[in-house]
């Protein structure tokens, strides 16, 4: 049995439109489904905690597909229980979908329905822990990537801007990731601060542009920050971009378009299990592109080979 947990208004509304075309498969097949659709945000993490929840277990493994961007699955990985049986499944409908791009999976929606349906084969992947203070220590789980800096500021603003929609409607959803992420450099704030690696290694930094924490090799839309990063390995990939100038960050941020930023002065690269980051002013924080608010102090570590995914 599968059950779609659909965003009907990801890459700008057309979620739905997508997802009654894919419907029609399963109904002319007579695949077994259950579809949910969103409707606000952190409904995709209600459902998927109702769906795993003990009330709803059932003796064989349950198959929860994700229909819409890298939050919208998100969301999902954030509701399960990964004590239950259940397998994890994903067909890309939004603008970034860096989570795809990274699993080198189709980001046709019909060619990954297909995919999904057709194979047998799963991958257990790692996923992280984002934990920080809010009125109360929070902690978030992240499939992609989650940041402090600059790389959460372009986040919050495309959750935000109206030009997203229109980007989209062009068919252009990646360029808005390059726009808005060069107009943000002109406000980017910087702070010293300090990164704490497996708890042990000690690295001071000074005018901290951003620190990205991977699961994945992309962010943003296609920005490959993480070269080396594999899903499966149990360590996250982190990058670091401190001590460079707005226009410095410019170039790199080009740069990371194909990951050649690695060589350059101002990026450090880090495997670790896990980091903590102090910053000595709040700086945006964000997993998988979903806002965490400003912080100081975050910490990040990875869960080796938990998630059960169909690919």
């Amino acid at each position: 049995m599968y059950y779609f947990i659909v965003n009907p208004n990801a890459r700008s509304g057309r979620g739905l439109s997508i997802w009654n075309k894919l419907k029609e498969r399963l109904e002319k097949e007579k695949i077994p489904y259950e579809a949910y659709l969103t409707e606000h945000t952190g409904h995709a993490t209600e459902l998927a905690a109702e769906l795993t929840s003990p009330r709803h277990q059932d003796p064989s493994s349950k198959t929860i597909v994700a229909l819409g961007g890298d939050g919208t699955l998100n969301e999902v990985l954030n509701g399960i229980s990964l004590s239950s049986p259940v397998t994890l499944g994903y067909i890309p409908s939004g603008s970034g979908n860096d989570f795809s791009r990274g699993m080198r999976l189709s980001r046709n929606p019909e060619k990954a329905m297909n995919q999904l349906l057709k194979s047998e084969n799963c991958r257990y992947l790692d996923y992280g822990i984002l934990s920080y203070m809010s009125d109360h220590p929070a902690h978030r789980r992240f499939i992609v990537s989650s940041g402090i800096g600059y790389d959460a500021d372009v986040c919050q603003n495309l959750f935000t801007t109206k030009l997203k929609k229109a980007f989209n409607q062009l068919h252009m959803g990646k360029l808005i990731y390059l726009f808005i992420g060069i107009k943000r450099i002109v406000l980017c704030k910087s702070t010293n601060g300090y990164l704490l690696l497996d708890g042990v290694k000690k690295i001071n930094l000074k005018k901290i542009r951003f620190i990205s924490s991977h699961i994945q090799k992309f962010e943003g839309g296609g920005f490959r920050f993480a070269p080396k990063a594999d899903p499966c390995d149990g360590y996250l990939e982190l990058c670091v971009v401190s001590g460079v100038s707005r226009l410095r960050l410019t170039l790199l941020l080009l740069a990371s378009l194909a990951g050649r930023h690695v060589c350059c002065n101002g990026v450090r690269t880090y495997a670790c299990r896990e980091a903590a980051i102090h910053t000595e002013e709040p700086l945006l924080v964000h997993a998988d592109g979903e806002s965490c608010h400003g912080q100081t102090d975050i910490s990040v570590r990875c869960v080796e080979k938990k998630i059960r995914f169909l690919c």
